[in-house]
């Protein structure tokens, strides 16, 4: 410690205060990393006990490692398949399933949570209150690093657990597991090098996003055409572990050393900004807004379009992909009846209809991802004090939070529309037929009603209790449980009647649910309504 001419003192370790930071920072997100993790190790568990029931015989085994090995589309959102090639193995089956996605959730997990509590302390200048104290100038980002580092190894143990009791091999399971934990460890590397260069938190998670974007397309492209390119994506690396087929364990230690040389780029970095500032100068705006700007829902729509367009444009591609293969899912399947008459089962329709009915709920688990973030940024404005400099002019306070829920509805609208279109054209174009589009947009568009209840819900929260908005992010898990796995646990009638999206079947062929989608959109209008004047009549509140 050395003493500062004021008279304070002064750090002399640039990690002093890390220990303390580490537990605001949980204390701070608990929630959403509870969320997070809890979301990705039910899914694995699913995933585990789903391939086991669905994958007893050789005979269901062959049938699909033919349909990888001969489907490109496949090969890029679910891997090369290793192990498949020669004698398939349900382990195998298990990788090909859940590595890529588990691998981009711990990614995208790490790149939330480090842009959060790093560039957005700096945004809403938190960050200095920090740094006035007796804190090291690395301290934060340490501490950040150091749970993102925790909530991936629990996603890795608590996917281990359930994997190994849904009778898998321990060692397979441990190669599966530790990685996609390593590509969550190195995107919190990488996430801490977009921080630095961009001046705003938004940019930051926008760079980050795309950068696993880009990550999981290019080790798509490798293992379609040139599989040296794989080698160069953390996905790619990742997958090449080879869990059930010979393992390599080299592999994920590689993407852990890439994630080591990211964090001491990203601390090399940090010396050469001033605090709040990025490396990469932003541009300078217009001289004078443009008119549409100037009101609380230009300034809304300013806010929010660059989510919204990376948003729709992810959903669109992967939306097309489901549609683009729903012609072939009959052949596909045509080797595998245990998922074919699980899938009729669970739709009680047809298998090609059953196949694009769970397409669209998929997709609709997306727009309710959209919706609940699209919604809590009216929360995360007034907590960092924007809304009470807007509400001090006249500026009513039903048009500052009502121009928040208009944004909030009409995105989510297009994203609906946009992944119905997608699979609409992927099938029209996969088929020849035009009129696909237009019946599966109009089932996909019966899907919207539940899920602008879920943002209506997040709007009451917000309204009348603006410290527990949180638990927005719970209310986004229990759906997504409930959608995937509903019922494959068994889950009770009432637990599942909890979910929005579970009174609205979107089954192409079926009429239109009128009586059900009228009383979710009534509740929509009550649970705005609601949020609007809870807003109206309490006291604004900080972080």
């Amino acid at each position: 410690m050395t003493q500062r001419p004021d008279g304070r003192r002064r750090s002399t370790s640039a990690l002093t205060g890390t220990g303390r930071l580490v537990g605001l920072v949980v204390r701070r997100d608990r929630v959403r990393l509870l969320v997070w993790v809890v979301v990705l190790v039910v899914l694995m568990a699913y995933s585990a006990a789903q391939v086991r029931d669905l994958y007893r015989t050789p005979e269901s085994l062959a049938g699909y490692a033919s349909t990888v090995s001969d489907n490109p589309a496949l090969v890029v959102f679910a891997g090369p398949g290793y192990g498949l090639a020669d004698d398939p193995t349900v382990g195998a089956v298990l990788v090909n399933e859940t590595s890529l996605w588990m691998a981009l959730g711990c990614a995208l997990m790490s790149v939330f949570l480090v842009v959060r509590h790093t560039r957005a302390e700096e945004e809403l200048e938190r960050a200095d209150l920090l740094r006035s104290l007796v804190v090291g100038r690395h301290a934060p980002l340490a501490a950040v690093l150091a749970v993102a580092v925790a909530a991936n190894t629990a996603v890795v143990a608590g996917s281990a657990v359930c994997t190994v009791a849904a009778g898998f091999p321990v060692a397979g399971t441990l190669a599966l597991t530790v990685s996609f934990g390593a590509v969550g460890v190195c995107f919190a590397g990488v996430a801490a090098v977009a921080v630095q260069l961009v001046s705003t938190a938004r940019g930051a998670l926008g760079l980050g996003t795309a950068i696993a974007g880009f990550a999981f397309l290019l080790r798509g492209l490798g293992d379609i055409s040139l599989h040296a390119l794989s080698w160069l994506s953390p996905f790619g690396m990742a997958i090449g572990v080879r869990a059930f087929a010979g393992h390599r364990w080299w592999t994920p230690v590689g993407v852990l050393a890439g994630s080591a040389v990211a964090v001491v780029v990203a601390v090399v970095l940090s010396v050469r900004r001033d605090l709040g500032s990025g490396l990469v100068p932003q541009r300078p705006g217009p001289s004078s807004a443009r008119r549409w700007t100037t009101g609380p829902l230009g300034l809304s729509v300013r806010l929010q379009r660059a989510a919204l367009l990376s948003w729709t444009a992810g959903v669109f591609v992967v939306a097309a992909v489901y549609g683009s293969v729903g012609d072939e899912i009959e052949a596909m399947l045509a080797d595998n009846p245990q998922l074919a008459d699980y899938l009729a089962r669970l739709q009680g329709v047809g298998l090609t209809d059953a196949f694009l009915a769970t397409a669209l709920h998929m997709l609709a688990l997306l727009a309710c991802g959209y919706a609940v973030s699209s919604m809590l940024r009216a929360r995360t404005e007034e907590s960092a004090g924007f809304a009470e400099s807007m509400l001090a002019t006249p500026l009513p306070r039903w048009w500052w939070i009502g121009s928040h829920v208009v944004v909030t509805v009409a995105g989510t609208t297009v994203i609906v529309a946009t992944s119905a279109f997608g699979v609409g054209l992927g099938y029209a174009w996969a088929l020849g037929d035009a009129a696909q589009i237009g019946r599966l947009v109009g089932a996909g568009m019966s899907l919207l009603a539940p899920v602008l209840l879920v943002a209506a819900l997040v709007a009451f929260v917000v309204g009348w209790l603006p410290r527990l908005a949180g638990l927005a992010w719970i209310l986004l898990g229990m759906v997504v449980v409930i959608g995937l796995f509903g019922e494959v646990l068994r889950l009770p009638g009432w637990v599942r009647d909890l979910s929005p999206l579970e009174h609205v079947a979107a089954v192409p062929g079926r009429s239109w649910p009128a009586v059900p989608t009228v009383v979710l959109s009534g509740l929509c209008l009550a649970a705005f309504g609601a949020g609007v004047a809870g807003f109206c009549r309490r006291d604004l509140a900080g972080a």
